[in-house]
């Protein structure tokens, strides 16, 4: 018992339990996502539904797309003199 004489939550229980409207562990799993992305919090999940090998090739696969979508929008930066990615967004195509 706490010194106001309330039960405490086991450790398993406030890790584990359902993620209320408002609550801090929400808040703190809606920062992360928000500040590190969605994309690398899913990873783990990911390798664990598809296996090691498979998973390791869709991360090397999404990973060329990315640099080739980078290299495109750089190169028509350069050639079309947009000063920001907005400007390369629109001319890119949306």
């Amino acid at each position: 018992m706490s010194p106001n004489g309330l039960m405490r939550k086991s450790f398993k229980d406030r890790t584990f339990s359902k993620l209320g409207k408002g609550s801090l562990r929400g808040s703190i799993f809606a920062l992360c996502a928000s500040a590190i992305g969605s994309g690398v919090l899913s990873l783990p999940y990911v390798f664990g539904l598809c296996g090691w090998g498979l998973g390791f090739i869709f991360m090397c696969t999404g990973a060329c797309a990315a640099e080739i979508s980078l290299r495109m929008l750089a190169h028509l930066a350069v050639k079309h003199k947009m000063p920001n990615y907005s400007k390369i967004a629109i001319l890119a195509g949306g």
